[in-house]
């Protein structure tokens, strides 16, 4: 896959997240969009008409599949992003669509915070000749399908280890820390 073709790629996961936010985004039939709003931590999660939620962000909105509460009991390592540029890790033998779902989540958030995502290989093996292969070494998220649900830092990554479920619910809690909730 050539260079371009991936940001091509990037860039229609992008609108694919994109247009189902606008898609979901809308109020109940009476109006009243109070009724479906929930504050946590000063930000408002508006649900959507498919049971997800929504933050608007200086005009940006922010998916996310798990109601804000639920997430509390997940206890995140800690991490800071020093730069400018972050690695989004995956075997290339277990990337699929619910993977990808996912990593554009958290690429899409990471855009808007003004940092840039990078996808990664964890190895070289089925990789794709355009994407750089990645360890710890550098900032990243390392997507990591396990029976084993954890979060974990290893160097500089923030491992995210578990099922599709899991992984979604622990991109959701990292979305939360990035816009502050």
């Amino acid at each position: 896959m050539k260079k371009s073709n991936l940001i091509l790629v990037i860039f229609i996961i992008f609108i694919m997240v994109s247009s189902v936010i606008g898609f979901i985004y809308a109020p109940n039939d009476n109006g009243d969009l109070n009724q479906n709003l929930i504050t946590y931590n000063g930000l408002d999660f508006q649900l959507t008409t498919d049971n997800r939620y929504v933050v608007d962000l200086n005009g940006n909105q922010i998916l996310f599949d798990n109601d804000p509460n639920s997430l509390e009991e997940i206890i995140l390592p800690n991490f800071q992003i020093t730069q400018d540029k972050v690695y989004l890790i995956f075997n290339p033998e277990e990337r699929d669509n619910n993977l990808d779902y996912s990593m554009a989540k958290l690429y899409s958030t990471l855009q808007v915070k003004g940092v840039r995502p990078v996808l990664a290989c964890s190895k070289e093996e089925n990789c794709s000749s355009d994407l750089p292969v990645k360890g710890c070494d550098s900032e990243s998220f390392y997507f990591k399908k396990s029976n084993i649900t954890n979060i974990y830092k290893d160097n500089k990554c923030i491992v995210l280890q578990g099922d599709d479920l899991i992984i979604n619910k622990y991109v959701d809690k990292i979305d939360m820390s990035l816009i502050g909730a």
